[in-house]
């Protein structure tokens, strides 16, 4: 049977672009910005940690930083026109 496993967003800013392809060996690459010099980058969550320690580290890459999407309440609760008018 298929396991779900957590995944954590990483933006990755590096120098240039061409280093792309090195950055696939740490997870799936979602999305490449060209003029912003980005890319955002899936990884397991138990890894997130490590992942970014270690691409700090690596001379092509400016900083890396962890999207904050888990953190955000996706729940929304739309107000009734009654709920409106009674202030």
């Amino acid at each position: 049977m298929y396991k779900k496993v957590e995944r954590q967003a990483l933006y990755v800013w590096v120098y240039s672009l061409k280093w792309r392809k090195k950055l696939q060996r740490y997870g799936t690459i979602s999305y490449t910005s060209p003029k912003m010099k980005y890319v955002m980058l899936y990884v397991n969550s138990s890894k997130a940690s490590e992942i970014k320690k270690e691409l700090t580290s690596k001379n092509y890459v400016k900083r890396v930083a962890l999207a904050h999407r888990k953190e955000l309440d996706e729940h929304y609760v739309l107000k009734s026109k009654d709920d409106q008018g009674e202030d």
